[in-house]
């Protein structure tokens, strides 16, 4: 990743100029999309059913996950048939919903393996009926979330997770009428995954960006270049493109080497040398959730892997509760404050290219714990919300209110 975001900021001046010529193409779908919309979609993820706050804060789509359609019996499962009924009165209040479909391994687990060319067509169907079914209460679709992401593309291989994008959206398309379907990119797949769906892009009427600049790597310093990689996007897909997940983790700061050792201590290792050297040991000691998702996606790695993995990557803020040193855009510390400053200055930007049709802010809520390490100290995944715990207005919920107004 960070040799890829060092790239993308070495090339900022040519994507940048390359995006407003001739070369950015289909300019005419453009029109078509947000006419299904009903213009630019002013939208968050992970929504709370407070429909006075939601619409005070101008926000007018919801960005949220269906869950997979049956029991291992066949019959709807209770899931569906409940988001279904919540989905619904959303809709009835004001609030489009942006729905985005079930990842391979709900699949694998219903006996559909999308490696089986056998699975394709019961596959599709579930496509198609995600379609049927939810007509007058989703008015746009996402085929899966951010492949390439470890978690949520094994035991698939990026190859065949554009497959598995590619045979729902082929089965969508000819039937959607007034709804949008595309599918998104995450991580490293920015810069991978739009080349291997190629062959489907002609299914899209978009392709969707997830960024968070200044979260997760030390390497991109300013908001300017979320213009670099949606231009990329654009360039290389030619579709429409909404930023579909974006946000600023707004509480976090790194840890001292003291307080690392304490943490470590509580492991029962007084150093990550001691840990690298019992590294399946220190494994075993690890919050429940962080264990079972390092031994169930990385259990088949050497020991040195594992180490590296854990103490080299994204991994490290878990165990430390951290958001390591320089981890930050500049001018943008991880504070209420500067998660509101990050919105302000973001969403015009953004807004103002004009293949853009829509983003969601990530995201509504801030979170009681982490669902990466399941500790609720950690900052990682608990204080990206522009509402509180108790949902109560941070400053950045009146940043985007005012954002979104002036769009």
């Amino acid at each position: 990743m960070k040799i890829i975001a060092l790239l993308l900021t070495i090339l900022t001046p040519f994507l940048t100029m390359i995006v407003s010529t001739p070369f950015a193409k289909f300019d005419d779908e453009i029109p078509v999309a947000e006419e299904k919309v009903d213009g630019f979609m002013k939208g968050v993820c992970h929504a709370e059913p407070d429909y006075k706050l939601l619409q005070e804060g101008n926000i007018e789509w919801f960005r949220d996950d269906i869950p997979f359609p049956y029991d291992v019996k066949g019959n709807l499962s209770v899931s569906y048939v409940n988001w279904k009924r919540e989905a619904k009165e959303y809709a009835e209040n004001g609030i489009r919903i942006f729905g985005i479909t079930p990842y391979p391994d709900d699949y694998i687990q219903y006996g559909l393996d999308p490696r089986d060319p056998d699975n394709k067509e019961a596959i599709q169907d579930i496509a198609r009926f995600y379609i049927e079914d939810l007509k007058g209460i989703v008015g746009a679709f996402q085929v899966t979330n951010e492949m390439g992401i470890d978690r949520f593309t094994l035991p698939l291989t990026l190859d065949e997770a554009a497959d598995f994008i590619g045979m729902q959206l082929e089965a969508m398309y000819p039937i959607r009428e007034n709804v949008i379907i595309g599918y998104n990119l995450g991580g490293l797949s920015i810069a991978t995954l739009p080349f291997k769906m190629m062959k489907y892009h002609r299914y899209c009427d978009y392709v969707g960006v997830d960024m968070y600049l200044g979260c997760f790597e030390p390497v991109l310093k300013t908001p300017y270049q979320f213009k670099t990689i949606l231009n990329f996007v654009r360039c290389v897909t030619g579709k429409p493109i909404i930023l579909c997940e974006f946000g600023y983790i707004g509480l976090g700061e790194p840890k001292s080497e003291e307080e690392k050792q304490a943490i470590l201590q509580q492991y029962g290792y007084n150093s990550e040398e001691e840990a690298r050297a019992d590294i399946n040991g220190f494994i075993n000691n690890l919050p429940e959730d962080l264990r079972e998702e390092i031994t169930e996606d990385y259990g088949d790695r050497s020991d040195k892997e594992k180490g590296d993995l854990i103490f080299d990557g994204e991994y490290s803020n878990h165990i430390y509760t951290e958001l390591q040193e320089g981890f930050g855009l500049y001018n943008y510390e991880h504070t209420p404050e500067g998660q509101a400053d990050f919105f302000e200055y973001t969403i015009p930007m953004v807004a103002d290219l004009d293949y853009v049709i829509g983003m969601f802010v990530y995201c509504w809520q801030d979170s009681g714990d982490c669902y990466v390490c399941g500790q609720a100290e950690c900052p990682v995944e608990t204080k990206w919300g522009f509402v509180d715990y108790n949902g109560d207005p941070k400053p950045s919920y009146y940043a985007v209110k005012e954002a979104y107004e002036d769009l």
